[in-house]
């Protein structure tokens, strides 16, 4: 798995994973912290994508949580926030990477995601390229 979405939004875990998706990366999708931790330790990741309102813990919690699990400690982080910009300096304190406002510019997400991870099929590390979803 190369991206991790955490939201418990139905509609934007389908917007955003459908979205990444259809660009060639691997979305896994957690609608809570507990189970984004059960995730990542089954199938590890390269990116991590948290909604800061979660109905278990906040964003920055969490990606303290996963941060501390074995391959993530430096693992990029994405905040996303209903609430705009009132929530940015928060998240940069938390330690995330970049910080994207609901409702989610698409594009903005896109190159976001590659600039952490690379264009689909592609590591950043120079490594062998990543299992691209449908190929």
């Amino acid at each position: 798995m190369q991206v991790l979405l955490v939201d418990d939004n139905p509609l934007m875990q389908q917007v955003i994973s459908r979205f990444l998706m259809s660009q060639g990366y691997q979305v896994g999708v957690a609608p809570s912290g507990k189970e984004a931790l059960a995730l990542v330790r089954r199938e590890g990741c390269q990116l991590l994508v948290i909604d800061m309102r979660l109905p278990d813990q906040d964003g920055p919690d969490l990606l303290l949580a996963l941060r501390r699990e074995p391959g993530l400690e430096r693992c990029p982080a994405i905040a996303v926030s209903g609430l705009g910009e009132d929530d940015r300096e928060r998240t940069v304190a938390a330690g995330f990477d970049a910080f994207l406002a609901k409702p989610i510019d698409l594009d903005e997400l896109s190159a976001a995601v590659q600039r952490f991870v690379g264009a689909p099929g592609q590591r950043l590390d120079g490594g062998p390229a990543l299992r691209v979803v449908g190929a």
